[in-house]
């Protein structure tokens, strides 16, 4: 529905079974499938009761509705994709594999983004649907590195000569990197929680002030540790000087955590502005990507340092 009156009982209105009105502040649901009543009967109704969240937005609407469409479309080339990688299955079976746990994950993330919804942000599953988007980008970027080293490179330009002991570092700092960003984004997943038991508590629309202080210690510490990546970015991208591609994405990277920085500062002083939490988990999904993609290429690159010394 994207109209008020399309959940609003009406007495001229006939209803099939399961579907949904809102009356004196909560949602009924049909029984069966009934003619047109003069008055509003319990006995062909019952409450909702999954939660007690009964407020019809127009806009919720369209943004689930476009995410679910997204959903759909994201879903129509993982499936040709994992069809086409069994054109591949005899010299790189792993690209199959990672296909269907690709497959696997997103029919996973759909199921439990209609959890989410249907329990209205049930605790800490926003947390596992996050988490899930993470792994559902990690497959794809690891996938993407490993198959688009058989034809170049580096996807913005070769590398120049580097040596294991260059590398390593590197490749454990990208490692590192990225466990302390997953779980940052534990951290403030949980953040977002307490948000939105806020928001359930007073209203979307009510005044923010003092909301901050209500979700301490965790934003305090979410805020903490993000001074622990900006460090430790800084140092891979002081440590990767000359390593062109990797270099650049230790660069992004560190952009991207200081702009999360400036957002999240934004947040914490400002009183959480609406629309700034998108924002804040688009960078952090963004970083998440580079650095998988860092940690894949720099093992690719040992790899092929290691192959050129045997085969020598």
């Amino acid at each position: 529905p994207t109209r008020a009156e399309q959940v609003t009982w009406s007495p001229d209105a006939a209803y099939h079974q399961g579907q949904m009105i809102l009356r004196d502040g909560a949602f009924w649901v049909a029984q069966a499938d009934h003619a047109p009543q003069p008055e509003f009967s319990e006995q062909l109704w019952s409450k909702y009761t999954r939660h007690d969240y009964a407020v019809f937005n127009p806009v919720h609407t369209w943004i689930e509705f476009l995410n679910r469409l997204l959903g759909v479309l994201l879903g129509i080339p993982v499936l040709l994709a994992t069809a086409a990688s069994f054109a591949h299955i005899r010299r790189h079976p792993w690209w199959v594999v990672t296909m269907f746990a690709v497959l696997f994950t997103l029919g996973f993330e759909a199921w439990l983004g209609k959890v989410v919804v249907d329990g209205n942000l049930v605790p800490h599953h926003i947390t596992y649907h996050m988490l899930g988007a993470y792994v559902l980008l990690a497959l794809l970027t690891v996938l993407f590195r490993n198959v688009h080293s058989l034809a170049e490179q580096n996807l913005w330009r070769a590398e120049p000569p580097a040596t294991p002991a260059q590398l390593r570092p590197m490749l454990w700092g990208f490692v590192v990197l990225a466990a302390l960003l997953l779980g940052q984004t534990v951290l403030g997943t949980s953040v977002r929680e307490g948000v939105d038991d806020l928001v359930h508590q007073w209203g979307f629309d009510a005044p923010r002030a003092g909301w901050v202080a209500q979700l301490e210690p965790g934003v305090l510490v979410h805020r903490s540790a993000s001074l622990i990546l900006l460090a430790l970015a800084y140092w891979l991208y002081r440590r990767s000087a000359g390593l062109a591609g990797l270099r650049a994405r230790a660069g992004l990277v560190l952009m991207i955590f200081m702009a999360e920085a400036v957002v999240g500062a934004l947040m914490y002083y400002l009183e959480i502005p609406k629309g700034l939490q998108p924002i804040h988990l688009m960078l952090s999904a963004g970083a998440w990507m580079l650095l998988v993609d860092a940690v894949a290429k720099s093992g690719l690159i040992l790899r092929a340092i290691r192959g050129s010394r045997g085969s020598a």
